[in-house]
């Protein structure tokens, strides 16, 4: 675990006590803590800051920050945390990272070739807030173009993904289908060396 991540935990946790606001959208979600914070830390309301490029920040105090469900992102281990993940709580759909290191929440379950065993897929959420109310099964993106990298070891194991629709499952495709375009290759020209 990196430094920024070890800092910004530390500070979570400090500021992880009962709030209202938490309990109040886990309820709101149908969300219950003893279900998910095995998988993601304790799931906390707090102010975030809104950055550029997807990245976010755990303000002092600013007129800049605004409520955000913040969780913990794990890594392929599923129990070191990678990153953390938030997303405005008016916005589920706009999911930050502070440090841009996860590809995804459940990436143990998306590496795990356990996942695949009897032709089962991974199941796919669309948001990391609907991966909660699923109490942490399966994966949902957050960082597109790495999750893409993470689609093609998938590929690679012999694993299928489980999209939660028709729709979902296009958005799918067209992350994988940008990453794996054909990229053109060229070869130098010979030099003529004169004599």
């Amino acid at each position: 675990m990196n430094a920024r991540i070890s800092g910004a935990l530390a500070e979570l946790y400090d500021l992880n006590r009962p709030r209202l606001k938490t309990v109040d959208y886990l309820a709101k979600h149908g969300i219950g803590i003893n279900a998910v914070a095995g998988f993601c830390g304790s799931p906390t309301v707090l102010s975030i800051m809104l950055l550029p490029n997807q990245r976010f920040d755990l303000p002092d105090h600013g007129a800049d920050a605004v409520d955000g469900m913040v969780i913990e992102a794990r890594g392929e281990d599923g129990e070191t945390v990678a990153d953390l993940v938030a997303w405005p709580v008016a916005n589920p759909t706009d999911v930050r990272t502070l440090c841009g290191a996860a590809p995804m929440v459940g990436l143990w379950a998306a590496l795990n070739p356990g996942t695949y065993t009897f032709g089962y897929p991974l199941v796919m959420h669309r948001s990391p807030l609907a991966w909660l109310q699923a109490n942490c099964e399966g994966a949902a993106v957050v960082i597109p173009k790495f999750a893409t990298r993470t689609f093609l070891e998938i590929r690679d194991m012999g694993g299928r993904i489980g999209a939660e629709d028709f729709d979902h499952a296009h958005e799918l495709r067209r992350l994988l289908d940008a990453m794996t375009k054909r990229v053109e290759i060229v070869a130098p020209k010979p030099i003529r060396r004169v004599a």
